[in-house]
């Protein structure tokens, strides 16, 4: 009897330890300020997400021309319609996010995008500021997400799951004088 509830032991303290392995993951972090890395099946499959250069364009609206009141949008702009990289709709995603460290609140500098495609380019709204309006940055296409540190300069990204489009991840560094060339982490979600 005694060597039955030793087995039964072993056998749910082994069980305990695989579903628990299986939660962790322990890949590699990308090696440079921005890269990003898609994390899947618990860290058997892992996809460099494509690095784009963007541009940043401002517009202003006739009104600001003729009369000083109106608003100035600044939108980022990509080459090509879709990303080479495609990732699953509606399934939990996972990221691994490079930083310059992990000791900021991941929100203030990371930002998961969702871009309005045409038949050349993708582009999402940057920041809009409006004479009596104030001003807005990156807040009518970003994701949620949870994230938290990993290993010794970079995040972990949870999104519950994403429908299908064009998305990018965007790493701001604070301590950068400028980010004219600003490099995005981009993505497709296909079914």
């Amino acid at each position: 009897m005694n060597m039955n509830k030793i087995l039964l032991t072993i056998l749910s303290f082994s069980i305990s330890l695989n579903l628990f392995g299986q939660t962790q993951i322990d890949v590699n972090e990308p090696e440079y300020i921005g890269e990003v890395i898609s994390i899947q099946n618990n860290g058997e499959t892992i996809i460099p997400l494509e690095k784009k250069s963007s541009k940043i364009k401002t517009k202003a609206g006739a009104s600001m021309y003729l009369t000083g009141i109106g608003k100035v949008k600044s939108k980022i702009n990509i080459e090509g319609n879709t990303s080479p990289v495609v990732l699953k709709a509606n399934e939990p995603l996972t990221f691994i996010v490079k930083s310059f460290d992990n000791k900021s609140d991941p929100l203030s500098i990371i930002s998961l995008i969702k871009f309005e495609t045409t038949k050349k380019e993708r582009k999402s709204e940057l920041s809009s500021l409006g004479t009596f309006s104030g001003s807005s940055k990156n807040n009518q296409n970003h994701i949620e997400y949870k994230a938290k540190k990993y290993k010794d300069s970079s995040y972990e990204l949870h999104v519950d799951s994403l429908a299908v489009g064009e998305y990018g991840i965007i790493v701001s560094n604070p301590s950068a004088a400028s980010n004219s060339n600003l490099i995005i982490a981009c993505f497709s979600v296909q079914n």
